[in-house]
């Protein structure tokens, strides 16, 4: 998602109706008593985000990290509560601006809670976000987050577990024809990075117990701090 003015208004929302509709309709139906919906009702109003119900199991997700070590998913933790946002290292709104909101989130967070919450960044451009240029560009957020390399077969079954959209790539704005000697023919200058990724712009937050979270836009780094110390049980 490069999110620019309205049209990232316009995506976001459609992102969030999708999300809302895909698990509507993969919730089961309530007891005739009422009472588990009364439970799950209460529960849910808890969080400043959406807790899912049915809630989805941890996606199969296994890739890279920076460090070249593999990076599961599924086998994290129990006690972790695993952040995760699929961007790109070059998008110049919503990726700096939430990977800044998650950071802030952890600094806010005791230690305690701290060290039991884990942000996963997911490229899905691995042919510009090297480690090389992840590692240094995730430290400046906050250099315990986790860089996967991802943009592959992977990911993309990834977000459809997720019901999120896959990522495109895209030509970005060309330069207008122009010539460098009078009366030369026009032409125009291209590059290999002459190209952006439409992306989701979802974060979602797997805790203990099979819960998960999940964020459409607009959380702050308390409220993203708040509903985390809620999946830990603090």
């Amino acid at each position: 998602m490069t999110g620019r003015g309205p049209r990232l208004a316009a995506a976001s929302l459609l992102i969030a109706v999708t999300l809302m509709t895909a698990w509507a309709l993969s919730r089961p139906s309530p007891s005739p008593s009422g009472s588990l919906a009364a439970v799950v009702t209460a529960d849910r109003a808890r969080y400043v985000g959406t807790l899912l119900d049915p809630p989805p199991a941890r996606p199969a997700l296994r890739l890279p990290d920076t460090a070249g070590e593999l990076f599961d998913l599924r086998a994290r933790p129990p006690g972790e509560v695993t952040v995760l946002f699929f961007g790109y290292t070059n998008c110049d709104d919503i990726c700096p601006t939430t990977m800044a909101d998650l950071a802030a989130a952890r600094r806010v967070l005791p230690d305690r809670a701290r060290r039991h919450v884990t942000v996963v960044f997911i490229t899905e451009d691995p042919e510009r976000d090297t480690p090389a240029v992840l590692r240094p560009w995730l430290d400046a957020f906050d250099p315990a987050i986790v860089g996967l390399i991802g943009g592959n077969t992977s990911t993309r079954q990834v977000l459809d577990q997720l019901h999120l959209p896959a990522s495109l790539r895209y030509k970005a704005t060309e330069p207008a024809p122009h010539s460098h000697a009078p009366g030369g023919p026009d032409h125009r200058h291209l590059r290999r990075s002459d190209y952006e990724v439409e992306h989701s712009g979802v974060v979602y937050a797997f805790g203990p117990a099979r819960r998960a979270v999940l964020y459409t836009g607009g959380t702050t780094p308390a409220q993203y701090a708040d509903d985390f110390a809620r999946l830990l049980g603090h």
